[in-house]
């Protein structure tokens, strides 16, 4: 069975007409971040990051500074367990500290103390910033290759922070 010349013409017209390229994407300077890091929109929180990232920058051993990047991140709800099977939503404000040149300088119980410091300087900004819901902090100690340190939410005296050396 011969089917016209003039069905088949149509029917690859049909097919190729959505195989054509479409117009080429935007340039990325053009396009906005697929994950914002700046979306920290209340003032309160805005000033406790910057004070804290300030803080952390002035943070030395020696003539090296002991953090070499500071990311404070937006506020973000998590779940902590508080019991078997049961979680509550907290809003916290993660912050991730890199280790700079001058951690490797600092002794094991300066490095505790650094970490818990850290913590604390940040947990206070954020009570003293008046801040409703209340908001709670996150550090996380990372290496910069990537390796966790530390990752504290609470720092009750006596009780190590740190989960490795990070030399």
């Amino acid at each position: 069975m011969r089917r016209p010349a003039w069905i088949v013409s149509v029917a690859w017209l049909v097919t190729t007409a959505g195989c054509r390229p479409a117009a080429p994407p935007p340039a990325p300077a053009d396009l906005p971040p697929a994950y914002p890091r700046a979306t920290i929109t209340d003032p309160k929180v805005a000033g406790a990051a910057r004070g804290f990232t300030e803080w952390a920058g002035q943070q030395q051993a020696g003539d090296r500074p002991v953090f070499g990047r500071i990311e404070v991140l937006p506020p973000v709800p998590t779940l902590q367990p508080y019991g078997i099977g049961t979680y509550q939503k907290v809003l916290r404000l993660p912050v991730v500290l890199t280790t700079g040149p001058g951690w490797a300088a600092l002794p094991a119980d300066g490095r505790e103390a650094v970490t818990a410091a850290a913590f604390a300087d940040l947990a206070g900004r954020l009570a003293g910033a008046g801040i409703t819901p209340p908001l709670r902090p996150t550090v996380t100690l990372q290496t910069p290759e990537g390796l966790e340190l530390a990752w504290v939410n609470d720092a009750p005296p006596g009780r190590r922070l740190l989960h490795g050396d990070g030399e």
